[in-house]
């Protein structure tokens, strides 16, 4: 098994192309010059790019940090994120699919910044799909991930990332993400039974 599992320039392309736009994006949110966040009124609004920015908006930079690394991290594990036209196929459609899911089923959350959503469905994909590893290895990482996940649905946030974050947590977006990966496991196996 490789060390890396996404190669530095695949991993570069894929960090660039998610994270120069939230660095701008935060950056000029930090000057009160723009506001990118999902906003459930401005999305009522017409401002339907919200529901693509506010994965790519963060609380601070802090939070932008921390996703940052989770992103390297994933990057560094998962041998599945290798390409990154497929990754940043898979990110814009989670992205999109949890916003989609946040205003249909979770009315009560009225705004959403961060890339956390998008990397459980990234995870979930690439763990699920990653033969690299042993069956059992795949089975207990989705496993340890849904019981977070369930967790947090039970009990809100568990975890002292609030706190670090300067803010809330929306644990519904880890569930969606966790729904939409499992989805992108389901077509990936179609498709390959059918093409």
């Amino acid at each position: 098994m490789r060390v890396l599992q996404v190669g530095l320039k695949q991993a570069f392309t894929i960090i660039v192309a998610l994270l120069v736009p939230a660095i701008i994006i935060e950056g000029l949110d930090y000057f009160n010059l723009f506001d990118a966040r999902y906003h459930r009124g401005a999305i009522a609004s017409g401002e339907w790019w919200r529901l693509l920015t506010g994965h790519l908006d963060h609380l601070n930079w802090v939070h932008l940090l921390m996703n940052g690394l989770c992103l390297a991290l994933l990057l560094a594990l998962l041998r599945p994120l290798e390409k990154p036209y497929r990754t940043l196929f898979l990110w814009l459609l989670a992205s999109l699919l949890i916003s989609a899911m946040m205003w249909f089923f979770s009315p009560n959350i009225t705004w959403y910044v961060g890339l956390s959503g998008s990397l459980y469905a990234l995870f979930v994909y690439a763990i699920a799909t990653d033969t690299s590893y042993p069956m059992i290895f795949r089975i207990v990482a989705l496993g340890l991930t849904g019981l977070k996940v369930g967790v947090e649905q039970v009990s809100g946030d568990i975890s002292f990332i609030s706190e670090v974050i300067s803010g809330p947590v929306a644990v519904d977006s880890h569930f969606y993400g966790v729904i939409a990966g499992a989805l992108f496991v389901v077509m990936n196996k179609l498709l390959k039974r059918f093409l």
